[in-house]
């Protein structure tokens, strides 16, 4: 029978094989190999064999098998769609057999029926190791997620790893909808991303309302408003939950649930630059030593032992749920150049060996081993896209959002679906001269990370509905980010044009990942990696040759002992010395920075802290330090409000700072008292490192500088961006390209880096100025502010304010809370055009 399983799975991958690159004009037909009855009755008898008669089957190899079956048999000649339930029934897979029965009963989870009645009882027999119920509805889990539902009843912390299409998100989200049916507790979901985010919130409120849940409060923010019978469901990244520890003492106070989406992320905390990998470590840390939570799911994709990730973060045991198996077939095919001839390679995870078959039309191939993204490679891309890709979801990986742009702009397909009115919500509230509205027009969009965030939400659903096939994406398809797609193809690894000392490739694990989002659960068997370049991967360091293209795993970092190890010597002398944290201490000085502020928060009690981090100090050092902290005069709130900024530093600040700040950003003289704020920062010799670490080397000075300072006014004033757009500046060529990159300035410097510069000196001369606020959330309202703050895209929230809030008297507006606003809202939803209504979906 082993025997016979090889030569099975052999001759339907090479059916699979031909078939690709017959698809690809890469072959003749004549080379196409095809199925034989006998072929289709070993299959069935192996499938039936290995899922009732072997104690362990191979389910990995029943799915390749089904899947490829699924893809190339003829169901008018042998409809095997009943057996194929039958068999997924039996492993523990019925979700995957959903896609076989078009008529699947989802309120039931009941398959049609099948062939005979004892077929009937045995595969609902089976089926009901896998039903869970929410009140009235039924639902069908995997054997891997089932044991997630059980484990979450018994277990006080969980980690799950299991590959991106396995369903880890989904039944962690129904066990939450379970218990909030029934009890008062809240929720902390942490997300890497604002697309994640709004997804996750938008996911539970489909489910919540389907399964009668009422009493719920969705946000992505902490306010201090912790209303004791209502149940509150905290959506956010980690940025947002660090500064609800920062800004309030009794932050997340009631019992709650704690859930690490994608925390994989936090694997490169020890890099001085990855700033958002400490700050998702340090959250999880700060709800270690909260009483109040009382359960912990930590996931992501192929984490090595995250048990142990577990309990190094959380100092308690944790349940490991790991799994290799998915329910999605994903196969690798790469082309390869060898001796001047060209091959198709085939990567499968049940294959030692890849299969491979040679190029007829080479003439088809161009630019192969090259980097630069030409007309002529773009345009072989494009060929090839459409050949394989026609009728189905594509991704075209790019290393950079500008290439991205630059691909999407070069292609054009098909436009089997109008996006007209999209193109137009677009062009009124972004620019007339916006990429997207060009490439939308020509059948291909592109996603990355500087899109406005209302642009973000509403593509992402044009995607989800199919009125866009073709999607140019950068790395934020690795973020968990839900963009369905059959076929994701990527030219090499490199996550750069043209090379720099600062570039840097993508990992064999992301590559993984990448190839992981290949495939729609529930919606297809097989997902399709294409890799143009196979070349550039084998001479990329991290890429084995014989396992090029294998389902990598990851080991996490969980602390800081391996940096606090390298450079003890240094950071002791600093600590001893006194010695501010400066550009010399670029590798290290944010450990310096931690081990000031957690003493300074914690005194003795920090050396048991920083030593669960890896932050190993003796007391008596301890203490030396506490003496030298205590002639600190600045007030140690505002220390514990600035987390990461050297309390030595923050303390110049507040001795030496004399300038006057603005109240507001619309006050006379706003431009000029913040141009000479950024100068004091720029030239103090101890605020300079914080100052280039905020500031891009290209807006730290000059005309640049001044130009970041009245757009980041603007922003904060509430100027929609079409207005912003609406300069010279914007239009022409190169003015499509300047809206990405201000866009990006608005969301990530504006908005993020420069309050988070300037908030010691508000939080020192002027806590009660609400300037910082204005900037975070792009509007001066108060109204708007608040819609911003629950999860309304900003240029959406100036929309509605002027829609529906405008006419209010002043007083009438400040006193309306979240409630009313909400209310107000839901009873105008209908009236609101249907790229509006789409990103109210999470508050309707």
């Amino acid at each position: 029978m082993k025997q016979l399983k090889n030569d099975i799975l052999e001759q339907w991958l090479n059916i699979e094989l031909t078939s690709v690159a017959h698809k690809m004009g890469l072959i003749n037909a004549d080379r196409v190999v095809s199925y034989n009855e006998a072929l289709i009755y070993n299959s069935v008898r192996c499938l039936d064999y290995e899922s009732i008669m072997v104690a362990s089957p191979d389910v990995n190899y029943i799915i390749t098998v089904i899947g490829l079956m699924w893809e190339h048999i003829n169901f008018e000649e042998y409809d095997l769609r009943k057996i194929i339930v039958k068999f997924l029934s039996r492993i523990g897979y019925p979700t995957s057999a959903i896609i076989c029965d078009e008529n699947f009963d989802r309120t039931n989870c009941k398959f049609t029926v099948l062939d005979s009645y004892i077929d009937e009882i045995t595969t609902t027999i089976n089926q009901l190791n896998n039903e869970v119920n929410i009140g009235n509805r039924k639902y069908l889990l995997t054997n891997f997620q089932k044991k997630i539902w059980d484990s979450m009843d018994n277990n006080k912390i969980l980690g799950i790893s299991a590959p991106t299409s396995a369903g880890k998100s989904f039944v962690i989200l129904l066990k939450i909808v379970n218990r909030l049916r029934s009890e008062n507790i809240d929720i902390v979901y942490i997300v890497p991303t604002l697309s994640l985010l709004n997804q996750v919130m938008e996911d539970f409120n489909r489910e919540l309302k389907a399964n009668g849940v009422d009493n719920y409060w969705i946000t992505n923010s902490f306010d201090g408003k912790q209303v004791k019978d209502r149940k509150t469901i905290y959506v956010m990244t980690q940025e947002k939950a660090i500064a609800a520890f920062d800004n309030f003492d009794e932050a997340f106070s009631k019992k709650l649930i704690l859930v690490a989406d994608e925390i994989q992320n936090i694997e490169r905390i020890e890099e001085d630059s990855d700033q958002r990998a400490k700050i998702l470590f340090d959250t999880l840390v700060e709800f270690r030593y909260k009483d109040n939570v009382d359960k912990i799911i930590i996931s992501g994709p192929r984490i090595e032992e995250i048990d142990k990730v577990g309990e190094h973060i959380f100092g308690i045991e944790t349940i490991e749920h790991t799994t290799n198996i998915s329910p999605v077939l994903n196969l690798t095919y790469s082309i390869k150049k060898k001796d001047k001839r060209y091959f198709l390679k085939q990567y499968c995870i049940l294959t030692k060996n890849p299969l491979v078959i040679g190029i007829e039309n080479t003439n088809l191939i161009k630019c192969y081993g090259k980097k630069i993204y030409t007309n002529d490679y773009l345009e072989y891309l494009g060929c090839i896209v459409d050949k394989i890709g026609r009728n189905s979801q594509n991704i075209i990986f790019a290393p950079t959002s500008s290439t991205a742009r630059k691909i999407a702009v070069t292609l054009e397909f098909p436009v089997t679906q109008s996006n007209s009115d999209l193109v137009e919500y677009y062009r009124n509230s972004v620019s007339e001269n916006y990429s997207l509205c060009e490439t939308l027009m020509k059948g291909v969009a592109y996603h990355h990370g500087k899109l406005p965030l209302h642009v973000r939400r509403t593509l992402e659903v044009a995607i989800a509905n199919k009125n866009v096939s073709n999607i140019v994406c950068t790395t934020t398809l690795l973020q968990g980010v839900n963009l369905p797609a059959q076929n994701i193809f990527i030219r090499n690894p490199h996550l750069y044009v043209k090379k720099t000392s600062e570039a840097v490739e993508l990992t064999n694990y992301e590559m993984a990942n990448l190839r992981g989002r290949a495939g729609r659960l529930l919606k297809d068997y097989v997902g399709r990696t294409f890799v143009m370049d196979e070349d550039a991967f084998a001479e990329t360091e991290g890429y084995e040759q014989i396992e090029l293209f294998e389902d990598e795993s990851k080991e996490l970092l969980t602390g800081y002992e391996q940096k606090f190890q390298e450079y003890k010597w240094e950071i002791e002398d600093a600590l001893k010395n006194d010695k501010v944290v400066d550009e010399t201490m670029k590798k290290y000085g944010y450990i310096i920075s931690y081990i000031r502020q957690s003493i300074l928060r914690y005194g003795k009690d920090s050396k048991y802290r920083m030593d669960n981090v890896g932050i190993k100090l003796t007391q008596k050092q301890v203490a030396a330090i506490i003496l030298k902290l205590e002639n600190l005069t600045i007030p140690k709130q505002v220390c514990y409000k600035n987390r990461y900024w050297d309390p030595f530093v923050l303390e110049k600040i507040y001795t030496d700072f004399d300038l006057i700040v603005p109240q507001t950003p619309y006050e006379k003289g706003a431009k000029n008292k913040i141009d000479k704020i950024l100068k004091w920062l720029r030239d103090k010799e101890e605020t300079a490192f914080m100052y280039k670490k905020y500031i891009p080397s290209e807006y730290q000075s000059g005309q640049k500088r001044s130009i970041m300072v009245s757009l980041g006014l603007q922003w904060a004033n509430g100027t929609k961006l079409c207005e912003i757009f609406k300069t010279d500046r914007y239009k022409g060529d190169g003015g499509s390209e300047k809206i990405d990159e201000t866009i990006e300035l608005l969301q990530q410097t504006i908005s993020f880096n420069l309050p988070l510069l300037l908030k010691p000196i508000y939080d020192i001369k002027n806590p009660d100025s609400c300037f910082l606020v204005c900037m975070q959330s792009g509007a001066i309202d108060s109204i708007t502010r608040t819609m911003i703050e629950m999860g309304i895209p900003r240029e959406t929230s100036l929309y509605l304010f002027e829609e529906i809030f405008s006419d209010f008297k002043e007083n009438e507006k400040s006193e309306l809370l979240e409630e009313n606003i909400r209310e107000i809202i839901k009873q105008n939803y209908d009236s609101f055009p249907y790229w509006i209504q789409v990103q109210l979906n999470f508050i309707k």
